[in-house]
C-alpha cells in the first residue's frame, strides 16, 4: 500500500471536526466519531484488527490491534480524539494551511499531528517488521481527554493492558517521563446576609476568604516537605476564580473560589481534600468543599528500558534525546496505572495547544513520523 505523508494525513484528520461536546453546542462540529469512522478502515487496511469499546452513547474509543496474538510485549501507543473550540480561529479550522514552514488547523498540534506522526510511521517496511517481530501494537483513539479522562478510563475498565505505552501529544519531541496531576475544586464560606447599612448584622463571607487562602498555602507548603520530585519540582496551588455577593448594599452569604492544586505523584484527589477539610474546620461557620475534576500524575524512572530505547530512536534520528517533567496532566496519568511502562511524546508545542492560530512545524511533523518509525523497527 502506498505511503502517505504525515501532513497529507493530518490535512485529512483536521477535516474532521472532533470538538468535545462539553466546548461546543454545534452538533456539526462535536464528537469524536467521525474520526473513528475514518480511521476505522484505515487501520483495518493495513492489517489491524479493530474495536469499537466504551460506554459513551455516539462517542465510541477505537482500538486498533496488529501482530502477534500471544504477544512476548505490547506496546501501546495512545491518541485523544477531541479537541477544543473553534471559536475565534484563524480562518477555517477544519482547512490544514501552510505558511512558512507550518500547517495551521484546529487540532494539528493536540493532538491530530502527533497522531498523523504515528500513521505515517505505519509503512509497509515497519508493518512487515512488525508482523515477525513477535510483539502486539496496540493504538487506542479516546475520546474525552480535554474534560478529564473519559476514554482511558472506559478502555481500562474494558480490560485495556499493555508492557508499555506512548501518549501521543505535543511535548516538542522531548520525551515527558512523568507528569503531575490535577486536582480542581471549590472552596465556599457561609456567612449570613444583611442590609449593609448595619454590617454587624451580618456576617461578611467574603471576609473570610483570606484566611482559606492562607490555610491552602500552607498545606501546599507541608506536602511540598515530603512531594518534591527532581524532574516535577513541587505542588502548588492557584486560585483561579472568585464569586461572592449580590450587591453593593447587600452583606455577603457565600463566597466560592475555584482552585487548581498540582498533583504529585503518590498524591491523591481525595487525600489533598480530606487534609483540607481539618485545617479549614478552622474557619467560622464552616466551609463547603467540592471536588470538579481530578488527572491523576504518572512517573516512569528516567533510566527506565522504555525511556532508553525511545531516546536511542531519536538520537539515530539526530534529534537531542532530552528527558523531562511536566506540570500538564494527560491520560498518561491513568493509563500509567495499566501498563508497565508509559511516557508522552510527539511533535508540536505545549504552547500552541488550545490557541487561535493552532500550528504545528512541519518539519517537526516529518521528523516524528521517523523517530516512531526508528522506534518501531528497533529491538524491543
Amino acid at each position: 500500500m502506498k505511503s502517505v505523508s504525515a501532513a497529507e494525513l493530518l490535512r485529512q484528520l483536521v477535516a474532521l471536526p472532533s470538538v468535545n461536546p462539553a466546548l461546543t453546542d454545534d452538533p456539526a462540529l462535536r464528537d469524536e466519531f467521525r474520526v473513528v469512522e475514518w480511521l476505522e478502515p484505515w487501520f483495518a487496511a493495513r492489517g489491524f484488527r479493530t474495536e469499537r469499546v466504551g460506554q459513551t452513547p455516539g462517542r465510541p474509543n477505537l482500538l486498533a490491534r496488529f501482530g502477534a496474538a500471544a504477544p512476548k510485549k505490547t506496546i501501546l501507543f495512545e491518541s485523544h480524539l477531541d479537541t477544543v473550540g473553534v471559536a475565534g480561529f484563524a480562518g477555517d479550522p477544519f482547512a490544514l494551511r501552510e505558511a512558512n514552514g507550518r500547517l495551521y488547523g484546529r487540532g494539528a498540534c493536540d493532538t491530530k499531528g502527533p497522531l498523523a506522526a504515528f500513521l505515517a510511521a505505519l509503512d509497509a517496511e515497519t508493518l512487515a517488521a512488525l508482523a515477525t517481530s513477535g510483539m502486539q501494537i496496540v493504538w487506542l483513539g479516546a475520546i474525552g481527554e480535554e474534560t478529564g479522562n473519559l476514554g482511558a478510563e472506559e478502555a481500562i475498565a474494558a480490560g485495556l493492558r499493555a508492557d508499555e505505552c506512548v501518549v501521543l501529544e505535543p511535548t516538542d519531541l522531548r520525551v515527558v517521563h512523568a507528569h503531575k496531576g490535577a486536582c480542581w475544586f471549590t472552596v465556599a464560606t457561609r456567612g449570613r446576609a444583611a442590609h449593609a447599612s448595619d454590617p454587624a448584622r451580618g456576617d461578611n463571607a467574603i471576609y473570610k476568604m483570606p484566611a482559606v487562602w492562607k490555610i491552602l498555602d500552607a498545606a501546599t507548603a507541608a506536602a511540598a516537605q515530603v512531594r518534591t520530585d527532581p524532574a516535577l519540582g513541587a505542588p502548588t496551588f492557584s486560585v483561579g476564580t472568585i464569586r461572592g455577593g449580590t450587591g453593593t448594599n447587600v452583606v455577603p452569604d457565600r463566597c466560592e473560589i475555584q482552585v487548581d492544586r498540582r498533583l504529585m505523584p503518590g498524591e491523591s484527589a481525595a487525600d489533598v481534600l480530606a487534609d483540607l477539610r481539618r485545617r479549614l474546620d478552622a474557619i467560622p461557620g464552616g466551609v463547603e468543599i467540592e471536588l470538579m475534576k481530578e488527572g491523576l500524575p504518572f512517573r516512569t524512572d528516567p533510566e527506565a528500558p522504555l525511556v532508553r530505547r525511545f531516546c536511542a530512536a531519536l538520537e539515530a534520528a539526530g534529534v537531542p534525546p532530552v528527558r523531562e517533567g511536566a506540570a500538564w496532566c494527560s491520560d498518561a496519568g491513568p493509563l500509567a496505572l495499566a501498563c508497565g511502562e508509559t511516557i508522552v511524546w510527539g511533535p508540536g508545542a505545549i504552547a500552541q495547544a488550545h490557541t487561535t492560530d493552532e500550528f504545528i512545524e512541519t518539519e517537526a511533523l516529518a521528523t516524528a513520523a521517523d523517530v516512531l518509525r526508528r522506534f518501531l523497527l528497533a529491538p524491543g
